[in-house]
């Protein structure tokens, strides 16, 4: 009984002086709190104004004021749009659509807009108002722009 007590007594020091020398010999850090990588941050793009009439830039509500027809005459030295259309719904509800127009240059673009939506059938928005169309424009030497045009309906 007493060989057992001391072979836990032995065994129980060298457990001691191992937890003592980890934390003697293990490096030191600056901190104990953890590091959280700080976020990377994009560089902010810087989007020029382009006039629409530059582009040839129209819109109007069709079919009841039920679909917007945006249509940009001049497509020379595009190679991109994407659109965001905005607009209050019945009850001051904001609604938008976003999407993005292939573009084949020195072609004028027709695309039409529906206020709603659509799958196998179309359910529009009703009295709608406020109509905001922001385009990005992509030209061939890289630059970005910006070009918007405002409805009242």
């Amino acid at each position: 009984m007493k060989n057992q007590k001391v072979i836990i007594g032995i065994v129980v020091g060298l457990l001691v002086l191992v937890g003592v020398g980890y934390f003697i010999f293990s490096p030191k850090k600056s901190s104990s709190i953890p590091q959280v990588p700080e976020p990377q941050v994009a560089e902010e793009e810087t989007i020029l104004t382009l006039p629409p009439e530059d582009i040839g830039l129209t819109i109007k509500a069709i079919e009841n004021n039920r679909k917007v027809l945006m249509e940009i005459a001049n497509t020379s030295g595009l190679t991109s749009l994407d659109y965001e259309l905005s607009y209050t719904s019945k009850g001051d509800i904001p609604r938008g659509v976003l999407g993005t127009i292939d573009v084949e240059s020195n072609k004028p673009i027709k695309h039409e807009i529906v206020l709603g939506t659509c799958s196998d059938v179309c359910h529009y928005d009703e009295e709608v108002s406020d109509i905001k169309l922001i385009l990005k424009v992509t030209k061939t030497d890289g630059k970005v722009y910006q070009s918007q045009k405002t409805l009242e309906i």
